[in-house]
């Protein structure tokens, strides 16, 4: 077993998945900002696709929004507004009401004012008498405000009011606590059980504490049935996913306003918290458990966006415009949920979410145990399944495809992505990124290594097949591997066949060596010219070249292609001959055919040995013009379908109306001789023999050999036109019959 292990890690699916997975181990361990920053937006996701839940029935909002702000001005509202908002929703039967506000500063009405000022004017002119000075006094209370906000938010039912935590996370300063919130209330607004399983250690003991506190006027506070901080800590987006169920301040822990006034809600039942030596172990509210971290943090399971919990109007509920049983029972929230207060919150579902519905998300996951909760040793199981994964993909992609490999890689993800989220919505979150990217790192690591090896194994196979056929063949043999069977296509191409004049005579004087050596100096560069102009070397026939232009790659200018080619070969060949002449070499000249036309073009062979090339009557007429250059003295002959392609961008003269062999009707061929525009002597040359062939044509025998002798005066080595002249003194003394025409027969290939 060991040793198989061992032969598996020598492979590129072994080692490629082992560096994967500790890539992946360390990711999860150390969760840098950005892949962290991933999972958060994936786990927000989840949140959207789930979409909004059927809240409990035991929460209700008064909010004060934007129809209440226009009704009664502007927030904060005076005491005395508040103090009569708070009657009307106790008077509407709640069980609990919780405030998301804080009530930190005195506020001086116009008659508290007026009497402290009177007060200080009677006692100034010595006219104070301790019965004035009672009733003043007892006026005084009568008119104070925020006395009688207190009285209010102690009438039944229970009020839990809010505050705030300032520094949280940052130095503790315990002795404040007791100072500013006072006894009863720290009772009121702390676990009232604080289990220690095991011995603290200060360096790796990690719990949400705070440096300051924000508290409510102590005659409020005195009133109130107790109190809850309402911190929130987003994330390092912004995005508030968690909320602290504990904060530590002084030697006290103290609870949420969600937790405090479920507290009440149930009846007050035992709150407690279990600690551990690296920090919270769990939170308790009577027999129920609420999941939370190491920091005592609580992951949020929102019900939905703005809006999802009942919501009534401040200025509505003030004013009596509710239903009689709207808040009868219920734990009636109270804060801000207009946009111009600034209590608003982003949230997986909501870029402005009101903090009061939060605090409601938090209050319901409390009332219905609808936990949002990572599972124990979440590490461990991360992990754990990152191994799976890793031995699943490294035992199947080696045997697939790249097609069939992205298939199962994308039919996985799809897989786990299922049950992500359906573990999600049955309150379990679990790592979704960094799976994923681990999935998607793997299969690109796969498929560069297929793709380097399939490159690798082309290369190997170029590198053979060139050393036979043109590289353009090999690569389309690469590129379309299928093509690589019998058969072929029917395709418009240019043909040119090429072969050494009188080669019999030279190899006859030639040592076999020598003449190896002879045939190499001559096909190397005629085959570079080839491919240099984009042909195809189709075979070595002896000494003669088949090259085809426009096949395997089309080729739009194939027969221009295919011309320069011919005129490269012709001036090359006349380079190398003074070379040789000067190493005191033989000296050769070649013919050059070229014709275009349709073609068979493919594999051709048997089934186990084949080669691509071209056949058909288009392919034999290329090579009979080849042989004709002998006949008529040339160089370089065309065919008519080639002339026809080139338009005017080369110079041709018309050689002879010829019917070769196999062929009922004659065919025009051309002689080939430059490209471009032709000089002026050239243009007369080819301006008389084009006259002379015209009156050859029409048995006018005198006028063509007046036109050649004119054209020979310019070239008077010119092979074609000699022949011509020949011919015409040969019909001058014996006209030939009338059955006679300006064809000539090729009886032989």
């Amino acid at each position: 077993m060991l040793r198989r292990l061992a032969s598996l890690f020598k492979t590129f699916p072994g080692r490629w998945v082992a560096a994967v997975t500790l890539v992946a181990a360390a990711l999860l361990i150390w969760r840098p900002a950005f892949t962290e920053f991933l999972e958060l937006k994936f786990y927000d996701l989840k949140f959207r696709y789930r979409g909004p839940l059927a809240p409990g029935p035991e929460i209700a909002i008064v909010g004060i929004d934007d129809a209440s702000l226009q009704k009664v001005g502007r927030w904060p509202w005076s005491r005395e507004v508040q103090a009569r908002l708070f009657s009307k929703v106790k008077e509407a039967g709640p069980r609990v009401v919780a405030l998301d506000i804080v009530f930190a500063e005195r506020e001086e009405s116009a008659a508290v004012k007026t009497i402290a000022n009177l007060r200080r004017e009677i006692a100034g002119r010595g006219k104070a008498t301790p019965e004035l000075m009672k009733l003043l006094e007892q006026e005084e209370r009568r008119v104070d405000v925020d006395r009688r906000l207190a009285q209010v938010i102690g009438q039944d039912p229970p009020t839990v009011l809010g505050f705030f935590f300032r520094d949280v996370g940052g130095r503790v300063r315990g002795l404040q606590a007791a100072e500013l919130m006072g006894e009863s209330y720290i009772r009121a607004s702390t676990y009232n059980v604080v289990r220690q399983l095991e011995e603290i250690k200060p360096d790796i003991f990690r719990v949400m504490a705070a440096g300051g506190v924000q508290v409510n006027l102590p005659e409020i506070t005195a009133a109130a049935a107790g109190g809850g901080y309402f911190n929130m800590t987003p994330d390092d987006d912004g995005i508030v996913r968690w909320t602290p169920l504990s904060i530590l301040y002084g030697p006290d822990f103290f609870a949420p306003l969600p937790l405090v006034t479920v507290d009440h809600y149930w009846g007050r039942p035992t709150l407690g918290i279990t600690l551990t030596r690296v920090g919270v172990k769990e939170v308790r509210l009577g027999s129920r458990q609420v999941p939370v971290d190491r920091y005592g943090r609580l992951l949020i399971n929102y019900l939905g966006g703005r809006g999802v919990f009942p919501t009534y109007s401040a200025a509505a509920v003030m004013e009596g415009r509710i239903p009689p049983d709207a808040l009868k029972d219920k734990i009636v929230l109270m804060g801000a949920t207009a946009v111009g207060i600034y209590d608003l919150r982003v949230t997986p579902f909501s870029g402005d979410h009101p903090g009061i519905d939060i605090h409601a998300a938090v209050i319901d996951n409390l009332l219905s145990g609808r936990f949002m909760q990572k599972l124990p040793f979440e590490l461990g199981w991360s992990l754990l399944i990152i191994l799976a994964l890793g031995i699943i993909l490294a035992w199947a992609l080696p045997q697939l495809s790249a097609f069939r490999s992205f298939a199962f890689t994308l039919a996985l993800a799809v897989i786990f992505v299922g049950g992500n989220y359906f573990l999600f919505t049955r309150g379990w979150q679990l790592d979704l990124f960094y799976p994923l990217l681990y999935i998607g790192v793997i299969n690109v690591g796969f498929t560069v290594h297929r793709f380097m090896l399939e490159e690798k194994e082309k290369l190997r196979v170029r590198r053979t097949f060139e050393a036979y056929v043109a590289p353009a063949v090999v690569h389309e043999i690469l590129k379309h591997p299928d093509n690589l069977r019998l058969g072929g296509e029917r395709r418009e191409i240019s043909i040119l066949f090429t072969d050494i004049r009188g080669f019999t005579t030279l190899s006859e004087n030639l040592a076999p060596e020598e003449l190896v050596t002879v045939l190499h100096d001559f096909l190397n560069p005629m085959s570079n010219i080839i491919i240099e102009h984009g042909g195809t070397i189709d075979k070595y026939i002896g000494d003669a070249i088949m090259a085809l232009f426009g096949a395997p790659l089309e080729l739009p200018d194939h027969a221009p292609r295919a011309c320069r080619t011919a005129l490269h070969m012709v001036a090359a060949l006349r380079d190398l001959g003074k070379e040789w002449a000067a190493a005191g070499r033989p000296q050769f000249r070649i013919g050059v055919g070229v014709n275009s036309g349709v073609a068979a073009v493919g594999n051709m062979g048997s089934d186990r040995l084949f080669d691509y090339t071209a056949i058909g009557d288009n392919v034999n007429l290329a090579s009979r013009l080849e042989g004709l250059n002998k006949y008529f003295g040339t160089d370089i002959l065309l065919s008519q379908g080639t002339a026809q392609a080139l338009g005017d961008a080369f110079i041709l003269r018309k050689v002879d109306l010829v019917q070769v062999k196999g062929k009922a009707q004659p065919q025009e061929i051309y002689e080939l001789m430059g490209e471009g525009t032709p000089d002026p002597d050239l243009a007369r040359f080819l301006e008389a023999f084009d006259q002379a062939l015209a009156f050859f044509r029409t048995r006018q025998w005198s006028e063509s050999v007046a036109a050649l002798d004119e054209a020979l005066h310019v070239r008077p080595h010119d092979s074609l036109g000699r022949r011509y002249r020949l011919l015409c003194k040969k019909f001058l003394k014996e006209p030939p019959g009338p059955e006679w025409v300006p064809v000539t027969v090729m009886s032989e290939k």
